[in-house]
């Protein structure tokens, strides 16, 4: 999983524990533990492909309206009514349909939320993405016993070849770049780059944080469409925004000492070290002097276990990109200090840590 979810991330932090209704029960004096966990562990692959099979069936989407009974669904889906039946039984064991073949088909709550293409809450082009990692997945031992990285997944210049991992979780990213920005307490931002801004979540947390905010979102062209979007839709005014679209080339694409406030979020982890350096320094540089950087990512903090699969994120990284990997926050606040700026603030929200620092 690398994505973000705040995603995110190539790979995402959806996770599946048991199979439906099974119970995790500690074991007493003298008893084995029960192999329920395992159980949805090794099954979980087979829940995964029905949630796919369902978004690319666009299963989700034609019960947006209200129910339809299972041969209605069929004929609209160009599916065998039979075999429907099965997948869409199995879904309602997974929480996201109810009713059955005679009553109809409902979306549940959850589903009606996320998995409905052209909602403002849809993470279908997202979850679609972290499906496409299915044959990278299973080569895992291979990996593990080579050390051999087969993805080329993680150049910036290619974020646009996956616009639902890069660009695919603002339901998710919003509300924590919020949090975040909120609890910076930055203050005045002046002119702000949102220099990787994916699906535009940081460049509105700022210019709701600063009514005299006047931010500049900048990335790939097929990513900046989708952050267009996300702004419009934004409670805050629109024309505070300008689009300009990047290759992340060896160009920088602003003078140095422009901005009051730049903010690269969550594209180093799928980059090299050396190339997440890079983007770094020319961040800096466009900072005017005592201006502030805002670096945010899915860091390695130590916080592990159910709730924070940073480890998974961290090995979702090995698996689809070339180089990519989490680091830790001393890591990147001394990549910040070797780039010229005086560390401040560091605030952790969820899976997103984010260092400010000042320009020297």
């Amino acid at each position: 999983m690398t994505g973000d979810t705040q995603s995110g991330d190539r790979g995402s932090a959806v996770a599946t524990a048991m199979p439906h209704g099974t119970a995790a029960a500690s074991p007493g004096a003298g008893q084995a533990p029960h192999p329920g966990t395992l159980l949805g562990l090794n099954f979980g692959f087979a829940r995964a492909r029905v949630l796919g099979t369902a978004l690319e069936l666009d299963v989700f989407t034609e019960l947006a309206d209200g129910p339809l009974r299972d041969e209605e669904l069929a004929s609209v889906l160009h599916c065998d009514a039979e075999a429907l039946t099965r997948l869409l039984n199995a879904l309602v064991d997974l929480g996201l349909l109810t009713g059955d073949e005679s009553t109809g088909r409902r979306c549940t709550p959850l589903a009606a939320e996320y998995l409905i293409r052209g909602r403002p809450g849809d993470l279908s082009a997202h979850f679609a993405e972290v499906l496409g990692q299915w044959d990278e997945w299973a080569r895992l031992t291979e990996t593990l016993r080579t050390g051999a990285r087969r993805s080329r997944l993680g150049a910036p210049q290619q974020r646009g070849q996956q616009p639902g991992m890069f660009a695919g979780t603002y339901p998710v990213a919003a509300p924590v770049a919020a949090e975040v920005v909120a609890g910076l307490g930055l203050g005045p931002v002046g002119r702000v780059l949102d220099h990787t801004a994916g699906s535009g979540e940081w460049g509105i947390a700022l210019a709701a944080s600063d009514p005299a905010a006047e931010v500049t979102v900048h990335d790939v062209p097929e990513l900046l469409d989708i952050a267009r979007c996300h702004v419009r839709r934004s409670s805050v005014a629109t024309d505070r925004f300008s689009f300009v679209s990047g290759d992340f080339g060896p160009r920088q694409p602003f003078p140095d000492d422009t901005f009051d406030t730049v903010v690269m979020a969550n594209a180093g982890r799928f980059a090299a070290p050396e190339e997440a350096a890079r983007m770094l320094d020319r961040c800096v540089r466009m900072l005017r002097p005592h201006g502030t950087l805002l670096f945010a990512d899915v860091m390695r903090t130590g916080d592990v276990g159910p709730g924070q699969p940073r480890a998974m994120i961290d090995l979702s990284l090995l698996v689809n990109t070339a180089q990519g990997g989490l680091r830790s926050p001393q890591e990147c606040r001394a990549a910040m200090e070797h780039a010229g700026l005086v560390p401040k603030k560091t605030i952790t929200q969820g899976l997103t840590t984010a260092l400010t620092g000042q320009r020297r």
